[in-house]
């Protein structure tokens, strides 16, 4: 399949080399060509947009900001194409203006650069199945793909999106308490990485309420008890749900500073 992919940063980087890997043929443009010297040998390399030839799917992978003016130098295409948008706050409606394609909005998170991520999807309202099966194995590389109704991507965008940064800093405070009672870094990090994988994992195959497992681990009187005493005493369940809503609300503003634009 002919791939194009419009900036080449963090997010389309991961996304370049994870379809590479798979055998497509890649067309990649980026307004720094020194960034994409890994990929030099291996696919075909732009600074213009208007350089890109007829692709079948042809990803957008830049900031916010800049979407709307690479939008309006994106030639036609001679066959529909699959155009995929990873832009935060990019309404489907807005890429419609500019272009006739079949559009699929995407939020991906980091570890789909291992293949674990989760993705976030919504489809213009002309794909047909045929289309959104394309779109399924094309993605399926990157991890866990949840289709959901566009009026809910800032909300996934919040707890997925932005969520394994947050989840690095729990960890990262919890390797820290680790080394603060004498565990070495090393030992602490494999204590809580092997804890928050386990945990995950038990919750995902039994399919239960996390607080069924909490209180299987909870004794009266005991140490778990304390600290889960001490964890609602200074408030962390606010303090997380606050967290999540407060990235979500950035969300929705870039959203309306799009429509805006």
């Amino acid at each position: 399949m002919k791939i194009g992919i419009i900036g080449v940063g963090n997010i389309g980087s991961i996304i370049a080399e994870i379809l590479l890997e798979k055998g497509h043929e890649l067309f990649l443009v980026n307004r720094r060509i020194a960034k994409l010297k890994k990929f030099e040998g291996k696919v075909k390399i732009f600074s213009k947009i208007e350089e890109i030839p007829n692709v079948d799917v042809l990803f957008l992978c830049v900031k916010p900001q800049d979407a709307k003016s690479i939008l309006t130098r994106i030639p036609e295409s001679s066959e529909k194409r699959i155009f995929i948008s990873t832009v935060t706050g990019l309404k489907i409606s807005e890429i419609r203006y500019y272009l006739s394609d079949d559009i699929v909005r995407i939020m991906p998170n980091i570890p789909i650069s291992i293949g674990k991520g989760v993705v976030g999807l919504s489809y213009s309202q002309d794909f047909n199945e045929i289309r959104i099966t394309d779109v399924r194995d094309l993605l399926s590389p990157f991890g866990t793909l949840v289709e959901i109704e566009e009026k809910y991507f800032a909300a996934v965008t919040a707890l997925s999106g932005s969520g394994p940064a947050f989840i690095f800093v729990i960890i990262e405070a919890l390797v820290d308490a680790g080394m603060k009672l004498g565990l070495s870094y090393d030992t602490s990090m494999q204590l809580v990485i092997e804890t928050v994988k386990g945990s995950a994992e038990l919750l995902q195959k039994e399919g239960k309420h996390p607080g069924e497992f909490r209180h299987l681990v909870t004794s009266p009187g005991g140490t778990t008890i304390e600290g889960i005493y001490s964890l609602e005493q200074e408030g962390l369940r606010g303090i997380l749900m606050k967290m999540i809503f407060d990235t979500y609300k950035r969300a929705v503003e870039l959203q309306d500073d799009n429509h805006e634009s």
